[in-house]
């Protein structure tokens, strides 16, 4: 859509697709101001005649166009969507904050509120961007309402037995990649889809590089020398991707452990290589940086782990002081 030309960027994309609305201009001087030029005429022809009885799910498809569609979450649009089928695809206009509390209740009966929030969130930020884009003019009717409260979960990890015997079943698996990718996991605490996309040229001096992370920050991570011989050696060769997709294989290799860790398979490593990182004395900042979180809160559910947490109990205690006393 966006091609550097000869004089500079030219842009030739279809602004109606089913319309056959073609639009295309050459030489701009930077590639910003060609990005700036397609938002406009998008957010111009979004904004033609806009019918007041617009429904929630021609907006949302609009916010797709504008912005969703640069999402990394390629579920985003079609959960999205889900909601605004379950609220009854309302006039986007007459939705408001009653409406979308009583629609809470309502799914609160067949799921979890943590699901009811997400739910929340999305279309909160359909309505945010809009406004940010000067295509929707109204007020955000579902802004103020406050997050359901959630109880937080207790995160299951591994104990070193258990590590070993998912890496031995990983070691029977029939995909050669599903134990370097497993390893990889648990000595760096990176995210399964982190570690499966890998490529050679961010293994290097004993230190993996992850890029395709989930807030587009890249990190960091020593691992051993025999851990980095392993990557290197099942990986394919040339300077793509090591691994081939082994998500599944690993699935199947944790499943014949018989261990239980519901809902939780997917980060079922990452959760143990902080839990163990905390347990052996590891900073709860340092962790913070390793695991990419972007806000302390999320590292913050392991803190509980570090053997001085909250160890002052033992000694500053009521208990304490009366037994220093007898």
């Amino acid at each position: 859509m966006i091609t550097k030309g000869e004089n500079g960027w030219d842009v030739d994309f279809l602004l109606d697709r089913s319309a056959g609305i073609r639009k295309r201009k050459k030489a701009f001087r930077t590639k910003s101001e060609a990005e700036r030029w397609v938002i406009d005429l998008k957010r111009q022809y979004s904004l033609r005649g806009r019918d007041p009885g617009e429904r929630l799910a021609d907006l949302v498809n609009v916010w797709h166009e504008l912005h969703g569609c640069t999402l990394k979450d390629k579920y985003r649009l079609p959960r999205t969507l889900a909601v605004v089928e379950l609220l009854g695809n309302p006039i986007a206009s007459s939705l408001t904050a009653l409406d979308f509390s009583r629609f809470r209740m309502e799914r609160l009966k067949t799921c979890t509120a943590s699901t009811v929030n997400h739910e929340h969130r999305y279309i909160k930020s359909v309505f945010n961007e809009l406004i940010r884009l000067g295509v929707w003019n109204e007020a955000n009717p579902v802004a103020n309402l406050r997050q359901l409260k959630v109880d937080e979960v207790e995160l299951t990890f591994l104990s070193l037995d258990d590590c070993r015997l998912v890496l031995d079943e990983c070691t029977a698996s029939n995909n050669s990649h599903t134990l370097p990718v497993a390893k990889l996991c648990l000595a760096t605490g990176a995210r399964w889809d982190e570690a499966e996309t890998i490529t050679r040229a961010q293994v290097a001096n004993g230190m993996v590089r992850f890029s395709r992370t989930k807030n587009g920050k890249g990190r960091s991570v020593p691992i051993p020398a025999d851990l980095q011989a392993l990557i290197l050696e099942r990986g394919y060769p040339g300077g793509g991707r090591l691994f081939s997709s082994c998500r599944s294989a690993f699935r199947k290799a944790y499943e014949r452990t018989g261990l239980h860790t519901p809902g939780q398979l997917t980060h079922i490593l990452r959760h143990t290589f902080a839990s163990h990182y905390m347990m052996q004395g590891g900073n709860i900042l340092a962790l913070q940086k390793i695991l990419g979180h972007g806000d302390i809160k999320m590292t913050m559910r392991y803190s509980h782990l570090a053997p001085d947490h909250f160890a002052t109990a033992l000694t500053f205690s009521p208990l304490a002081l009366l037994g220093n006393q007898s």
